[in-house]
């Protein structure tokens, strides 16, 4: 029977043979979609959980997710979002059709898809139907690596902006917008990954991350992507914007900005390896700098600043606070991580 999640599943009794094996029986439909006949192998793993986990290793059969996108029920500006939808959903192929040939508006929408995300070839245009293929095999990009590129790259947000505000050019901001548009494909490329972790155990084997982990991996992810946004706004702030003259590295708000990326390196540093004291010293400084910062605010709204001036300083202000309260949101994520690598399950 099927449940309600959509998931099957029986009820099926232990049987005892030959006086000291206990066996269960497998559901026919079970070995038939997965291809298997009497003598197969199977695997069987037990999970930390307790549950075992049979594993069809042997079947022959390759199964592939497709998503078929009308274009004729759907309205343009809605397009791209149903492209996304289809690309988290783990699609190895995404059908895009219509009556009619597709308009430019359309075609600039597919084009604009494929850039945003990471291992999506267009692979057939007749002019009315477009396939797209997943070219990308989960295993081959580990979560760890992702999530390590997508902090180097806000990383490098941040210190092209304090490096500005010393004088350099402001050439060094022209490829900020490139590097958060790659932030925003990473995290539509993690989100994909977890998605296939918690449908496919081998999946989940290759790229050596439980499932539980995965979850809380992708809840990382979505406040690194956020970081990504406020460390572009400062980007653009200082590229669109008079950089005031009383503004140095040594004073408020950026003289708060070292504090952030001392932090960073041990919370990242801390995904893979286990000393829970450098996430809560991380967590600790990280809430103080917050605090400095809302308090800078006050005192600024209350200063005789020039107008333009205070706004530029508090955009600063604001996008820092936010990018700790995001840092202080993956601590927390990090110490839940860790607790669970750490608890053991006892017997009641």
């Amino acid at each position: 029977m099927y449940s309600k999640t959509g998931t099957s599943s029986e009820v099926r009794k232990i049987q005892l043979t030959g006086g000291s094996t206990y066996t269960v029986s497998l559901p026919k439909k079970w070995i038939i979609e997965h291809g298997l006949e009497a003598r197969d192998q199977i695997r069987i793993e037990w999970r930390p959980s307790g549950a075992l986990r049979v594993i069809a290793d042997t079947s022959n059969l390759l199964r592939k997710r497709e998503v078929k996108i009308d274009c004729e029920i759907i309205p343009d500006h809605m397009i791209f979002d149903h492209l996304i939808a289809a690309y988290l959903s783990g699609a190895d192929k995404i059908k895009i059709f219509s009556n009619n040939e597709f308009s430019r508006i359309q075609s600039k929408v597919f084009r604009d898809f494929v850039r945003s995300t990471r291992g999506l070839e267009i692979a057939n245009d007749q002019g009315n139907m477009l396939e797209m293929i997943s070219l990308l095999n989960p295993s081959e990009m580990p979560l760890n690596s992702s999530i390590n590129r997508m902090y180097l790259l806000i990383s490098k947000q941040v210190r092209d902006f304090s490096e500005v505000l010393t004088g350099d050019n402001l050439e060094i901001l022209d490829d900020s917008s490139e590097r958060e548009n790659e932030v925003d494909a990473l995290r539509l490329l993690l989100e994909r990954q977890v998605g296939q972790i918690l449908e496919s155990a081998s999946i989940e084997d290759s790229l050596g991350t439980s499932r539980w982990e995965a979850s809380e991996l992708c809840k990382l992810v979505r406040t690194l992507e956020r970081m990504g946004d406020h460390s572009y706004a400062l980007c653009d702030l200082a590229k669109n914007h008079a950089i005031p003259e009383s503004l140095s590295l040594s004073s408020m708000p950026v003289s708060l900005i070292p504090i952030w990326q001392q932090s960073m390196k041990l919370l990242v540093s801390n995904i893979k390896k286990r000393d829970i004291s450098e996430v809560h010293i991380a967590k600790s400084n990280l809430i103080l700098a917050q605090k400095e910062l809302i308090q800078y605010e006050e005192e600024l709204r209350a200063s005789d600043i020039a107008i333009k001036d205070a706004l530029f300083l508090d955009r600063i202000s604001e996008s820092l606070r936010r990018i700790c309260a995001y840092s202080i949101n993956m601590a927390e994520i990090l110490m839940n991580i860790q607790t669970h690598r750490d608890s053991v399950e006892v017997q009641l």
